[in-house]
């Protein structure tokens, strides 16, 4: 049976995220490292990219360093990684349109992309408005919502409304509306054993879902411009999704490094091999193997 497997391929991270940007509420608790990833499925003939970073030479580069971003990698450099290039992704999911999710898209000259209508249409509403809503804007850039535009005149974006599924075989997109962005989804992956879930930026640490100190009192993000109220009933429904949070994908989470089989190379950047299809062969180094 076919099958997928899933890589989180950190491009770059943060020395020093204030936790409150990661816990609402909990202010005044210092800082953490904070990985910038995306996930790489590969199955059913298809290399599929959730997400796809940004590009520093763009403004996407000035937002990276505002918000204190380094050792960025660009795309080529990290996929190589797991043995594929960015030439060779046929689909792309966007969970929403932050510059650090959709700013390289340009990279990836032969892939279709998804995302919900909402998210460009309140991304070009909230723009529109001017300065006085930088704080639902602080994390786009505008040239990235005009370049989604332009896809669409190619017929390589798909605007979804709302659940679809089957995007591919076993991918199906749910949204998740008003949380972290006001048009965000999210990425069922449904394999022969068990579902996983990409979560985007719904989760930015496994304590939004597990509690702090595993209380098991859900805690929404700290960073977002949609209802806390909404993101906990999005937590509470990848959570029952997924079964076990062990398989929720969160691509700010270090600790998913942890969690599961993972090696960091030279530039300092980490991959976490999730799952393996049946019969698919480890990409971790030799070397590494051999340690």
């Amino acid at each position: 049976m076919a099958e997928w497997s899933i890589w989180m391929l950190e491009y770059a991270h943060c020395l020093e995220q204030p936790v409150g940007c990661i816990l609402y509420a909990h202010w005044n608790e210092g800082t953490r490292l904070f990985p910038y990833s995306y996930v790489y499925l590969e199955g059913h003939g298809h290399r599929v990219l959730v997400d796809v970073g940004y590009d520093k030479e763009t403004y996407g580069g000035e937002l990276g360093d505002r918000y204190g971003v380094t050792d960025w990698q660009d795309a080529d450099a990290v996929l190589a990684k797991v043995g594929v290039s960015p030439e060779e992704i046929d689909t792309v999911i966007l969970t929403h349109a932050h510059y650090d999710h959709i700013g390289n898209l340009s990279k990836f000259p032969n892939a279709h992309i998804y995302i919900q209508r909402r998210e460009i249409e309140r991304c070009q509403w909230a723009l529109d408005k001017g300065s006085k809503f930088a704080s639902l804007t602080g994390a786009l850039d505008p040239a990235d919502v005009m370049y989604l535009a332009e896809l669409a005149e190619t017929g390589r974006l798909t605007l979804v409304d709302g659940g679809l599924d089957n995007v591919l075989p076993g991918l199906h997109l749910r949204p998740a509306f008003d949380t972290h962005s006001d048009g965000s989804q999210y990425v069922i992956v449904s394999t022969p054993k068990a579902n996983w879930v990409l979560a985007g930026d719904n989760l930015y640490t496994y304590e939004n879902a597990e509690g702090v100190d595993r209380s098991g009192e859900y805690v929404a993000i700290g960073f977002g411009g949609g209802s806390a109220w909404n993101n906990l009933l999005s937590i509470d429904e990848m959570v029952s999704v997924a079964g076990s949070t062990e398989r929720i994908v969160i691509v700010h989470e270090n600790e998913t490094f942890n969690r599961h089989p993972s090696w960091r190379t030279s530039d300092n950047l980490a991959v976490a091999e999730l799952h393996l299809a049946e019969n698919v062969m480890s990409r971790r180094p030799i070397a590494q193997m051999e340690q």
